[in-house]
């Protein structure tokens, strides 16, 4: 086989082991900056058994390391949300599953399957510090609210890359980002 054969053959097959590669969930980065608003909708609420299972170290060290207290990690303190929502190929390469998010849920909060919640954007470990966890600021809508007051939008359940907005967002000085990442946040202060 020659070279340029060789060189293409080796690009195929990286292009299709990247493709069947999953992202990892996000506990701190996100398309938005760091300490700025954006809403969430909860997709799975985790246990503390969850939480401590050996399987998930990786996870229970990234929170740990971001100065959240074992103490405080019990049923319902880390929830996993989607920043996007419906449809693609498939499930694992939906971007409502590629780009899913892991919220720190703190004490005086719940947060239910399906409920939309406000977060702030946490960022990456910095300076040899633990970063800071993506974290529920408040519930802004509770699953099946009427009316409703967060929707996915545009209200076009054929599209697939639809982004959470609430009523309020425009009167709050929430801004609309474009591109290949939409989202509505309300920039830090």
């Amino acid at each position: 086989m020659s070279t340029p054969l060789r060189i293409i053959a080796l690009l195929c097959l990286l292009f299709l082991v990247s493709g069947c590669m999953t992202t990892p969930p996000r506990f701190h980065a996100d398309v938005v900056p760091a300490g700025s608003l954006r809403v969430a909708q909860v997709t799975h609420v985790a246990t503390r058994a969850q939480l401590v299972n050996p399987g998930e170290a990786l996870a229970y060290k990234t929170i740990r390391a971001a100065g959240i207290a074992d103490s405080d990690l019990v049923d319902g303190s880390v929830v996993m949300a989607r920043i996007y929502c419906c449809g693609g190929l498939s499930k694992e390469q939906s971007s409502e599953f590629q780009d899913r998010r892991v919220l720190y849920v703190p004490k005086d909060l719940t947060a239910e399957v399906g409920d939309f919640v406000e977060i702030k954007v946490g960022r990456p470990p910095a300076n040899g510090d633990g970063g800071r966890l993506n974290t529920v600021t408040r519930v802004v809508a509770k699953k099946g609210d009427k009316p409703e007051s967060c929707w996915w939008d545009p209200r076009n359940e054929k599209l697939w890359l639809r982004v959470p907005y609430c009523e309020w967002m425009s009167k709050e000085g929430w801004v609309k980002q474009g591109g290949i990442s939409p989202a509505w946040y309300k920039p830090a202060n």
